[in-house]
């Protein structure tokens, strides 16, 4: 097998492994360095504080994507520095010899081959059990949103004057039943519906804006209906995931599972997150609670966010995260599979205070150029289903005024207009704010926020979150 130093630091536990593996190697601790005649089994041993040598090694026999690896190291790092030595050993190319497997490597196979075979079993009696019970709740949600459908074409074909006539808790029932059959995205265009609708009845002036909104949410809801129904067939293929599929999956109440995510690829190793932004914002309609935060992900040089939401049945809220200043370092980051925004989670994680080094690194992952990051905001934007915001951090030539209109011009010339989202309210209005720093951008820097098409000048704008320099972040909402 080749080996890389990406593939070494995919499978260390975290960077300081990885350099003690390395340096292991460079100083030549190694010694009776053997292989078996295919390749798949090497083993060595390695000198260090101990009177006697550790015993590594390494094993495709098995699986010849996930090697079994073990030491005689009492070290709870898993594989340890030693294994990672071994690692760098076969990278270098260090000359091996060929030889007779030794007790502790076979030994250790059998428990790893045993291992194995109770991870594949627990895995298909898992599949078996999802495959049951995702029948059944497609058969539920197909039922579910053929009863949405017909309402919503009612209420379409019969236009503002059917709505005004429909009693606003029939939206709201069928809202609920959406909810109990696991259709969160439905569920929400119906909520947003009825929000609309009390809106409507409460203000007689503004009553037409309001039934205009509550067509636009029925609208919306018609077209997730139409791909959901296709979709939901489809799922019930067996062993699917919905990786094709991504956001549709998890609009219709799919939930990624992180054994599934880690046998999909759609996860990372050793991440190094630092966060661009954090927001709480209050959905009013369905009277839930999201929080929202954008890292530049130093590891592969890009932009992911984290998201939760919860519902709140008194309208008070409790903060679940928080706004992060450190480095965030965890051993496995997942991804849910192509999503265009790359949402991610992780389960453990540690913390350091950042160096000018994380900073300049940031500064790495901006987009050189406002091309690189318009293509792929108009075609978020076009589509439906997807929010009508994407995230950019752009290297920053220079921010000033053009004609009286805020404007930040990329190092190339190209430029476009700074400008506040309605939707994130008064406490995320920040282009005032940018333009008044007593410092303002300069070339070098960088500018995160939100690209989004204005309505008033049917352009695409951006919406600025955060100014990154050489020596600090400042964050621009609030």
């Amino acid at each position: 097998m080749q080996i890389t130093e990406e593939w070494i630091q995919w499978h260390a536990p975290g960077p300081v492994i990885v350099k003690k593996g390395r340096e292991l190697s460079e100083k030549g601790c190694f010694s009776a360095r053997c292989y078996t005649a295919d390749k798949k089994t090497c083993w060595a041993e390695c000198s260090g504080s101990a009177h006697n040598p550790y015993y590594a090694f390494l094993d495709w026999s098995i699986d010849e994507r996930e090697p079994g690896f073990g030491c005689s190291c009492s070290s709870p790092h898993h594989p340890c520095k030693h294994v990672c030595g071994l690692m760098y050993e076969l990278y270098y190319d260090k000359p091996f010899t060929v030889a007779e497997i030794p007790p502790y490597v076979l030994k250790a196979r059998e428990k790893f081959a045993k291992e194995r075979a109770r991870e594949a079993e627990r895995l298909a009696r898992a599949r078996r059990y999802d495959a049951a019970v995702r029948d059944k709740k497609l058969e539920r949600q197909l039922e579910a949103l053929a009863k949405a459908e017909a309402l919503s074409d009612e209420l379409l074909r019969g236009g503002l004057d059917a709505i005004s006539e429909l009693p606003s808790q029939s939206l709201e029932r069928m809202a609920t039943e959406l909810g109990n059959y696991e259709l969160p995205s439905a569920q929400a265009a119906l909520e947003h519906a009825a929000y609309y609708d009390r809106l409507a009845q409460q203000d007689e002036e503004l009553a037409p804006a309001y039934r205009a909104e509550m067509v636009r949410n029925l609208a919306a809801l018609r077209v997730l209906i139409a791909r959901a129904r296709g979709f939901l067939n489809t799922e019930r293929a067996p062993g699917s995931y919905g990786a094709e599929d991504p956001v549709l999956y998890e609009q219709l109440g799919g939930v990624w599972k992180n054994e599934e995510l880690r046998e999909l690829g759609s996860c990372r190793r050793n991440a190094r997150l630092v966060q661009l932004s954090f927001d709480v914002s209050h959905d009013e309609g369905r009277r839930v609670f999201a929080e929202r935060g954008f890292w530049a992900e130093l590891t592969q040089g890009d932009v992911v966010q984290t998201y939760t939401s919860r519902r709140s049945k008194d309208g008070k809220y409790t903060a679940l995260e928080d706004t992060c200043f450190d480095l965030v370092e965890t051993p496995m980051l997942y991804e849910a599979p192509n999503s265009p925004f790359r949402r991610v989670w992780w389960e453990d994680s540690v913390r350091s205070e950042l160096t000018t080094e994380d900073r300049e690194a940031v500064l790495h992952c901006a987009a050189p150029r406002l091309a690189d990051v318009i293509g792929p905001a108009r075609e978020q934007i076009a589509e439906p289903l997807m929010p009508g915001w994407y995230p950019a951090l752009v290297a920053v030539g220079r921010v000033g005024y053009v004609d009286g209109v805020p404007v930040l011009e990329d190092p190339e010339g190209a430029r476009i207009a700074l400008r506040d989202r309605e939707e994130d309210g008064g406490v995320l209005a920040s282009v005032g704010r940018l333009m008044v720093m007593q410092e303002p951008p300069k070339a070098g820097d960088a500018l995160f926020g939100l690209l989004f098409y204005d309505d008033g000048t049917h352009s695409i704008c951006l919406h600025p979150y955060s100014l990154v320099t050489a020596d600090e972040i400042i964050r621009l909402q609030f």
